[in-house]
């Protein structure tokens, strides 16, 4: 799995994008799959616009890149199933509720989440050991 701090990486240049097209071109290929929870696609528009605002990137680009996103063969995965113990997750660990969600999907699926998102990892790398820093893929894919 990844969240959507990986995925933006796949449509900008930025540190560890050469990373995070690994799982972008294996999930082209279909030799992976990738579970996402339904507000990834939210995260992901809202990132775009950011970026909009920023004046990096113009509506035009936020927008194809957007359907861009929209159209990869990407699971979804109900957040209201998630809900409940995403809540308690955020809560118990001090976590956003949404990146509990991704952490939540990550122990119903019992895979490994890759992110690129500093905060997660402080707050849960000692206390998962299926969250895995994008800057170390290498050594995950070993």
């Amino acid at each position: 799995m990844i969240d959507a701090s990986v995925a933006m990486k796949w449509f900008f240049n930025e540190e560890d994008s050469d990373k995070a097209s690994f799982f972008l071109k294996a999930l082209r290929h279909e030799e992976i799959k990738i579970v996402v929870p339904e507000i990834f696609y939210l995260e992901t528009a809202n990132a775009c616009r950011k970026r909009v605002k920023q004046k990096k990137i113009s509506i035009d680009t936020a927008i194809q890149t957007h359907n861009e996103m929209m159209s990869l063969p990407l699971e979804r995965y109900p957040d209201y199933e998630l809900a409940g113990v995403a809540w308690t997750n955020s809560l118990q660990y001090d976590l956003s509720v949404y990146d509990a969600l991704y952490l939540s999907l990550a122990e119903v699926y019992a895979a490994p989440l890759i992110t690129a998102d500093r905060t997660l990892l402080k707050i849960c790398r000692n206390r998962f050991d299926f969250i895995e820093d994008l800057r170390e893929v290498d050594k995950i894919l070993i």
